[in-house]
């Protein structure tokens, strides 16, 4: 009888090895497997307008990279995958995206509580994250979050025509964010 891979236990280094159905994406959290849903259409148009919100804004950034479904090594035992990341030191062929400077997370109701929560807190305490924006696919909000110095400040954006990216020293339109997703 097959192992389903939500009882397994690994490490980061074993769950990159692990190839699971081809048709599925994969989290590790606390070194169980975590079957990932299947994004929807909305979800998706979202994510791609993030990712190129944030790379049209690198143009005179050589070597920065914004990148969709981006691993994120948080330890030994846990392993996101990211909606969208920008990095300015990216390692060529890896799985795990280095020193991840912009997290961005397009909230799902499946998802919107662990988001929020431990995956909020794990990008968080990862020293080379400097913002994190958690885009609702539901409805027109926006939370952003930056470090400032040794804390984090946070403000929602609900309605909003635009909010200011300190990482990208740009205003992001919500209507660019939302837009053909029919928010």
């Amino acid at each position: 009888m097959a192992t389903h891979p939500e009882n397994l236990r690994m490490s980061v280094a074993e769950f990159l090895r692990f190839e699971g159905e081809p048709v599925r994406r994969y989290e590790l959290v606390e070194g169980r497997i975590r079957m990932m849903a299947a994004p929807t259409g909305e979800h998706g148009t979202i994510t791609g307008n993030c990712w190129g919100e944030i790379d049209r804004r690198l143009e005179g950034r050589p070597g920065c990279r914004a990148q969709v479904e981006a691993g994120i090594r948080i330890d030994d035992q846990t392993f996101y995958v990211a909606d969208v990341v920008l990095t300015c030191n990216p390692e060529r062929g890896s799985q795990i995206t280095r020193d991840p400077l912009l997290v961005v997370e397009v909230l799902s109701p499946g998802t919107r509580a662990e988001d929020k929560g431990r995956k909020l807190d794990d990008y968080k305490a990862l020293p080379s994250v400097a913002e994190i924006w958690l885009v609702d696919c539901e409805r027109r909000a926006v939370q952003v979050w930056w470090r400032e110095e040794e804390s984090w400040s946070a403000r929602d954006h609900l309605g909003s025509s635009s909010f200011e990216s300190r990482v990208l020293g740009d205003a992001i339109a919500l209507d660019r964010l939302y837009r053909n997703s029919g928010l």
